[in-house]
């Protein structure tokens, strides 16, 4: 109606507004490896859950991804972890992540970056317990012990329920 958006909400009304936002969440890209994919919600996690942080006092996490949700994750986890290992399969974060998050995440103490690796398994009967990383250039695998895991290698918004009544950007 003019410049107001107007929606008849069940149980509500009619609301008046003269903006709308639609939060319909995200679809976090997945690691694709089985063994994870067990342990999701426990010790695994798409997305960057904060809450988890907290229970990391002392602990071990590790965050897969070199964008700039990764490396906020990174920085926010080591304020309770002991050890945050940054996973990223590139051979630098200049191209995906910004200066300043890259910065921040040298002068962290806390945080180790390791290039060209990418999670291949993991272990853990009721929680996660260990990850195996494979070696981008050789194909060498090596256990290392994690705590939590933290994928954050894109997502994807839900707003294909949308249709073509609601512009979007490329990404939806």
């Amino acid at each position: 109606e003019g410049r107001l958006f107007v929606a008849h909400i069940a149980g509500v009304g009619t609301v008046r507004a003269k903006a709308v936002v639609v939060s319909t969440g995200v679809s976090y890209r997945r690691l694709g490896v089985e063994s994870l994919e067990a342990l999701s919600g426990k010790g695994v996690y798409y997305g960057a859950n904060v809450t988890a942080a907290h229970a990391l006092t002392g602990l071990h996490a590790v965050v897969v991804g070199g964008g700039n949700s990764a490396g906020q994750a990174a920085l926010h986890l080591a304020k309770w972890a002991r050890q945050v290992t940054i996973l990223v399969r590139a051979s630098s974060l200049a191209a995906s992540m910004s200066d300043y998050l890259i910065r921040e995440i040298g002068a962290a103490p806390n945080i180790d970056v390791r290039y060209r690796v990418q999670v291949a398994d993991g272990t853990g009967t009721s929680y996660l317990q260990s990850l195996v990383l494979q070696d981008a250039v050789s194909g060498a695998r090596r256990s290392v012990p994690a705590d939590a895991l933290f994928v954050l290698i894109g997502a994807r918004p839900r707003t294909d329920w949308l249709g073509q009544a609601v512009a979007r950007d490329r990404w939806g």
